[in-house]
């Protein structure tokens, strides 16, 4: 048997080397962990996780239900669970996760924005728009709940009340990147190249890592034909972005890069 601070020290190196990019190796680390901690519900979490980066999201859902039965009531186990079924395309049993999260907790407002997320994906705009409404109820200055509802609304044509829902998420979490981000895409499909290029750049200034911010950049940059700006910040989206699910956007930037060489060496 490890003892307590060999667990903590074998789960720390995993997290650590999930952080850098390192799946494979974190997976390694993280079964070994499982296979002697079966007992202990966060073994199966912890390899859940790791599964998850390395796109066997099957085996990660997995193994979250295993580990759900030794602890049911693991309100973060649940939402994690009811994301990857969100992502695998399963709405039923996605809403269901959200759904027990909420009977555990009912002043739970991210599990009411969850539940809208999986309505959104569903086009039950006007569900999705209630949750975070009543979320919002709950917690008014809740940016997760902010930043779904202005994609709602911008989905549904309401551009003020999405500027304004983005704007609100600024205001109160001026550091988070997401509601920069939010914000900074709104005002890319609006044509404000300015406004959007000043928020994807708020957003990376908060986390350096938050790939999807340099994307939007470089098709700015594209559309403006700063070619050579272009190349850097999507160098920037390849260096940060190795989930295997960007697997399909990876492929298709570095070949976007590869054209703007050419372009440029002429």
């Amino acid at each position: 048997m490890m003892s307590d601070t060999e667990l903590n020290a074998t789960v720390q190196k995993g997290l650590d080397l999930l952080d850098q990019g390192k799946i494979k190796q974190a997976v390694s680390i993280f079964e070994e962990y499982w296979r002697n901690n079966q007992n202990i519900p966060e073994s199966w979490f912890y390899l859940g996780d790791a599964l998850a980066e390395d796109g066997l999201l099957d085996e990660a859902v997995a193994h979250y239900r295993k580990g759900i039965k030794l602890s049911p009531e693991d309100t973060d186990a649940l939402t994690t669970l009811g994301d990857m079924l969100l992502e695998a395309g399963n709405h039923k049993e996605s809403l269901a996760c959200y759904e027990n999260v909420l009977a555990i907790d009912p002043e739970d407002a991210d599990a009411l924005v969850s539940i809208g997320l999986v309505h959104n994906s569903q086009d039950r705009c006007n569900e999705a728009i209630k949750a975070f409404q009543q979320a919002l109820e709950l917690e008014p200055d809740n940016v997760f709940a902010l930043n779904a509802l202005g994609d709602s609304l911008y989905g549904q044509g309401d551009v003020d009340g999405a500027i304004a829902a983005f704007t609100k998420g600024v205001e109160i979490d001026p550091e988070d990147p997401a509601a920069h981000f939010n914000l900074g895409e709104l005002y890319y499909d609006l044509e404000e190249l300015e406004e959007a290029e000043d928020e994807c750049l708020e957003a990376i200034r908060c986390d350096p890592a938050y790939s999807m911010a340099y994307l939007t950049l470089g098709g700015i940059c594209m559309d403006q034909d700063r070619t050579a700006d272009a190349i850097v910040h999507f160098e920037k989206y390849l260096k940060y972005e190795k989930s295997a699910q960007a697997a399909d956007m990876i492929a298709e930037v570095k070949a976007v890069i590869e054209g703007l060489k050419e372009e440029i060496q002429g």
